[in-house]
């Protein structure tokens, strides 16, 4: 089998090479550096894979700047079309199938992220085709909320919207560290309108969502209601499925992600309204279930951010595991 030795250096060109008789790989910085960061001669593990190599050490040097993008990898349970404008993650999430796209915001610590998912720990709804990474907090935030206190009240004029993309959530230490970690966060076109909740498809739930004419441009927003029923390959119809339904296996079910959310029901706020009537408020997931339901004025759910990293942001580090989450260049 095929050897793979990393050596660290000074220049910022590589040289690869075979080395001719133990077969192996040698990836370098420069011919100049005897330093090994990585090498497997002696060892059980191998690779002929070159790239593999360099991943190594990228994952070893901290080299400011320089990532990939998960759309070069093609990870696992990555759709490779695009989705309702995404190329999603897509999948059941259990004991023995997860779903690894984790990774961490607020931190470039891998331990700290590891050691406090509540506050770093967040997980990849998809990437669009510039490039930007969909993101949902893994947790719900420790507080829940109330959409507003007065009904017939928009996204935008919301105080729940407000909260996040103002003072609360931007400049709060706990999620967003500094505004170092804010610019990382593109300011968003968000779409909201009403939906009505009888429907059960998918792709129409989708088309109606992303063609609704009121935007608003800010950092955070909520999740769709496609969103979610295109977290599971083909989409699911998610209302009404019980107790024995294919939604609550979603990667995305907040009880896969938050043992103990806050909030009425253990239910979250989702971005769309129902049409039916000014009373309803909002949209809601009943996730003990996994079924999108109506939410009153008056529901304190638990809310969980979602955003787009800016294009520029690529992986430093990382599988995508929730022991091994991405880490951002």
């Amino acid at each position: 089998m095929n050897k793979v030795k990393l050596i660290r250096s000074h220049l910022l060109v590589f040289v690869i090479g075979l080395i001719v008789g133990s077969i192996g790989i040698v990836v370098a910085e420069s011919i100049n550096s005897n330093e090994v960061l990585y090498d497997n001669s002696n060892s059980n593990t191998s690779s002929d894979n070159v790239q593999d190599a360099i991943d190594n050490l990228y994952n070893i040097v901290d080299h400011s700047g320089v990532g990939f993008s998960l759309l070069e990898r093609n990870p696992s349970k990555l759709s490779n079309e695009l989705v309702a404008g995404l190329y999603r993650y897509q999948g059941v999430q259990n004991d023995d199938n997860n779903v690894d796209n984790y990774i961490c915001f607020g931190t470039t610590n891998k331990s700290d992220c590891v050691s406090d998912t509540d506050r770093y720990m967040y997980r990849i709804i998809g990437i669009n085709p510039s490039g930007q990474m969909k993101l949902i907090k893994k947790e719900a935030l420790n507080t829940a909320y109330a959409w507003n206190n007065s009904t017939g009240v928009s996204w935008p004029n919301s105080q729940l919207f407000m909260g996040l993309n103002g003072s609360y959530y931007l400049t709060n230490t706990t999620y967003v560290p500094d505004i170092t970690w804010s610019n990382r966060i593109e300011t968003n076109v968000w779409k909201y309108g009403d939906v009505d909740i009888d429907i059960k498809n998918p792709e129409i739930t989708s088309n109606i969502e992303l063609s609704f004419n009121s935007t608003i441009n800010a950092k955070i927003g909520l999740m769709y209601i496609h969103d979610y029923e295109y977290s599971l390959p083909g989409g699911s119809e998610c209302y009404g499925d019980g107790d024995s339904g294919k939604c609550k296996t979603s990667w995305i079910f907040m009880l896969k992600n938050d043992s103990n959310p806050p909030g009425d029901d253990r239910n979250e706020w989702l971005m769309t309204r129902n049409k039916e009537t000014h009373a309803w408020l909002a949209m809601w997931a009943n996730y003990r279930d996994g079924r999108t339901s109506i939410g009153w004025l008056n529901y304190i759910n638990s809310v969980r951010p979602v955003f787009f990293l800016k294009a520029t942001e690529t992986i430093a580090s990382g599988s995508g595991t929730i022991t091994d989450p991405y880490i951002l260049s």
